[in-house]
């Protein structure tokens, strides 16, 4: 038994006779320890962080990201919404026998058809890609002005968030021309989101059990989608999104993808294109609604882009560099509210952190929020200051991650960045805004979710 203190928050075991489930109690903070298998590989669960420690701090975020550190490996969207689909076989009918390709080991499935790789290969996500995108990007985000922002005395910023962010999401992976197809499903992803940073119990009432549901329904809608691209590629139409160059994909023997996987790699792609990105912008009108010093600076270099331009002229990548100073609230957003609180590792080899033994094998969550908060690095930590970010000043290495750092970087900041600036560019320039509650509580385990929404009222620059 690795010692566990109320600090740690951790209770773990090699014992593989234990049951299935135990509960115990250290100090006063309750926690439950959940088994795999036979139990030999335990998965952790912390219950009642008071301290999210663990994998923390500047320390913490070098053994996760830093290529001289490898001893901790991502448990990535790959296995995790593999998982989910193999534990969602059952619902989903005809199609259940397309999942066996799924059931591999781990070793293979980290190996075969890597997301990393099929998104990078033809570089979907670099700068000069995403450029010939941006254009489409704004296109879409003042329709969805138009449709559900403009004419309205009161909207909840975070629902309009998500469906933008989905929306983009599918034209970007999928080349959809009906974007809200998928976006209808909404709250079948938000279940998958959280299903991903959540303990894979696979039974009614567990947050894992509904994320599986939600999968089937999400793999159901794309499993169409996938057909009915083949079919336009088979007449012709040629490769200019991800999903098409993951139909094309083969692996090392020459072997396509099947349905099902190529499912589950975009499901995964649009979770991740999605509710990360939706959480910034949220919690971007959140912060600076109440901050009119900092909206009014936003607001003077977004007209300053908006009058460079021709009537109905859509964004550029030029337009984008000028954005410095939003791009730095944003940041403060991400600090202050990061869109996802952590993730889980794997150790790759047995290492000692902070006085803890970690076997290999065993389950790691790395955490963010002490890191942002820490006055050490981020002096009056609480208070929103995007002269932070000005030309010239640094932070020490991995003391500020909000894509994460070296091996680890996030491989669509860039498109995270680009959607972002593009709300802000369309929100600001349209509308001034007030939140309605303040004070309103902020939810979820491992991502922020307003409770009620976020409430803002609009005063348009128009009236």
């Amino acid at each position: 038994m690795v010692k566990c203190t109320a600090a740690m928050e951790v209770v773990l075991s090699s014992c593989n006779r234990c049951p299935s489930t135990s509960w115990l109690a250290v100090g006063s903070v309750k926690m439950q320890c959940s088994w795999t298998g036979n139990g030999i590989n335990p998965i952790v669960l912390f219950v009642e962080l008071r301290d999210p420690s663990f994998l923390h701090g500047q320390e913490g975020d070098e053994h996760s990201f830093s290529k001289g550190h490898t001893r901790v490996q991502n448990m990535g969207v790959d296995l995790v919404v593999g998982q989910m689909m193999v534990a969602s076989s059952s619902t989903l009918g005809d199609h259940s026998d397309k999942i066996e390709s799924l059931r591999v080991p781990p070793v293979l499935q980290r190996t075969r058809f890597s997301t990393h790789e099929i998104i990078s290969s033809p570089g979907f996500l670099k700068p000069e890609a995403l450029v010939r995108y941006l254009g489409k990007m704004d296109s879409i985000t003042r329709k969805q002005m138009q449709t559900y922002w403009e004419g309205k005395d009161e909207v909840k910023a975070f629902p309009l968030a998500k469906t933008l962010t989905l929306s983009l999401a599918c034209r970007f992976f999928l080349g959809s021309d009906d974007p809200e197809r998928i976006a209808r499903l909404v709250s079948n992803f938000d279940d998958v989101t959280l299903g991903m940073h959540s303990i894979p119990l696979s039974f009614p009432g567990t947050t894992f059990y509904r994320a599986t549901k939600a999968a089937a329904a999400i793999c159901k809608e794309l499993g169409i989608v996938i057909r009915e691209k083949r079919a336009r590629m088979a007449e012709g139409e040629q490769a200019q999104d991800i999903l098409s160059h993951t139909i094309l994909a083969t692996d090392p023997s020459g072997n396509h993808m099947t349905e099902a996987e190529i499912a589950g790699k975009i499901m995964g792609l649009l979770v991740a294109g999605y509710s990360q990105v939706a959480t910034a912008m949220t919690f971007f009108m959140k912060y600076v609604g109440q901050r009119p010093d900092i909206y009014a600076k936003i607001l003077t270099e977004q007209t300053e882009v908006a009058t460079a331009k021709k009537e109905g002229e859509l964004l550029d990548w030029d337009d984008i560099q000028k954005m410095k100073y939003s791009w730095n609230v944003i940041y403060e957003v991400m600090r202050l509210t990061p869109p996802i609180q952590g993730a889980f590792r794997e150790a790759l080899t047995d290492f000692t952190y902070a006085g803890y033994t970690i076997p290999k094998g065993w389950k790691i969550y790395w955490t963010v929020s002490t890191t942002n908060k820490n006055p050490k690095y981020f002096p009056d930590p609480e208070n929103i200051d995007p002269s932070r970010y000005d030309d010239g000043k640094a932070f020490p290495p991995f003391t500020f991650v909000p894509f994460g750092a070296g091996p680890g970087m996030c491989p669509g900041k860039e498109y995270a960045r680009l959607a972002i600036l593009t709300f802000v560019h369309n929100v600001v320039t349209r509308f001034k805004w007030e939140v309605v509650f303040p004070e309103e509580k902020i939810g979820g385990d491992m991502m922020p979710i307003p409770e009620k929404g976020l409430p803002i009222r609009l005063q348009s620059h128009s009236c």
